[in-house]
């Protein structure tokens, strides 16, 4: 069923077409009644039949409205083919095609970007969702605390920190697509000591052992980007690792690695722990609370900045060569260890040059 607001539109858009006819056309029909006037007045000054006059206005607009009727004839099946649902490009005239088919080009366009509005709301939405659920937690235990007679202010520090982890991690998500990048040289080293000593209290209560393996490194990226990338990775380490258990870090061949102890991924979801939301075996069977959007906001970040992020399990030869030469000269073979070692490698300074 048509819309009559619909209809409407369609008869003022006949109505215009009417007027424009008249509008293209009437130095034309001037010019025909002004020469029929002019061979009148010929006629009457040399005495000439004014049959000759009348038969030659007849024929003359004969012509003229078979002409002005073929152009209604046309306009009136535009307004038919603008009326109907669907395009049938073979029944416009040649030259409006073009036009026909760049109205179908906008039409596909625009419903491209509905559709992917939809999925961006629809995703925001989710997420906030999500956000909500986690953030709630804090909110809660710290609540409790309050109420008691004699609240336990680690546990308020603890639960402030995490909120306001999570309102960052949210405000990172909504800047994501956004413009806001600025690469530029930075050296890693003054990226990662501040964070390390952010980190500095966790590692002393948790019995953790920090190695920093810190070389020179200049790479170009943004600041305040990567800070998050490794501050999410350190964050992750220092989760799944246990006490006593050592957290490397190092800085090498324009890339920053970090190495843990901890329980390691399961082979099964290595292949998607950069999707949004997933949490694997881990976040499962409870070992440690895990929201399933520190990576992939790790990794949609690292994309934009032209990094390339990896973690996998990790593996004796990914050990730090100080760790094998003590291997090597126990007399006891020691057992494989579990945990995880990720890098960012970061692109050459020729990949931001136009």
């Amino acid at each position: 069923m048509q819309d009559p607001y619909y209809e409407e539109d369609l008869e003022d858009k006949y109505l215009t077409y009417l007027s424009n006819l008249w509008k293209q056309n009437w130095l034309f029909i001037l010019a025909w009644l002004l020469s029929g006037l002019l061979l009148v007045i010929l006629s009457w000054l040399y005495s000439i039949p004014f049959d000759i006059a009348w038969m030659f206005m007849l024929i003359s607009g004969f012509g003229l409205m078979i002409y002005l009727g073929f152009y209604l004839r046309r306009l009136h099946d535009i307004k038919h083919l603008l009326h109907a649902d669907n395009f049938e490009i073979e029944k416009y005239p040649e030259e409006l095609r073009s036009c026909v088919l760049k109205m179908q080009q906008l039409s596909r366009q625009i419903q491209e970007v509905k559709s992917q509005a939809r999925h961006d709301q629809s995703e925001l939405e989710d997420y906030f969702s999500m956000w909500a659920h986690e953030v709630k937690l804090p909110l809660a235990a710290m609540e409790l605390q309050l109420s008691l007679p004699q609240p336990d202010l680690k546990e308020i520090s603890d639960c402030e920190k995490r909120i306001s982890h999570f309102v960052q991690q949210a405000m990172m998500y909504v800047r994501l697509d956004g413009s806001d990048y600025r690469i530029q040289k930075v050296n890693l080293e003054e990226v990662v000591r501040p964070l390390i000593r952010e980190q500095s209290a966790t590692f002393f209560a948790r019995k953790l052992i920090l190695d920093c393996d810190l070389n020179p490194c200049e790479v170009y990226t943004d600041r305040k980007w990567i800070a998050y990338v490794i501050e999410q990775l350190f964050a992750n380490a220092i989760k799944y690792s246990q006490a006593n258990n050592t957290i490397t870090i190092k800085t090498e061949d324009n890339s920053f690695v970090i190495y843990d102890e901890g329980c390691g991924i399961n082979p099964e979801d290595l292949p998607r722990i950069f999707e949004k939301g997933f949490t694997g075996k881990n976040g499962h069977n409870n070992i440690t609370s895990s929201s399933g959007l520190g990576l992939y906001l790790a990794a949609k970040v690292c994309d934009k900045l032209g990094c390339t992020l990896t973690i996998e399990n990790r593996d004796y030869t990914l050990y730090p060569a100080q760790e094998r030469e003590d291997e090597d000269s126990s007399s006891c073979p020691t057992p494989s260890k579990t945990g995880v070692v990720a890098r960012i490698q970061f692109p050459p300074a020729l990949f931001f040059r136009a």
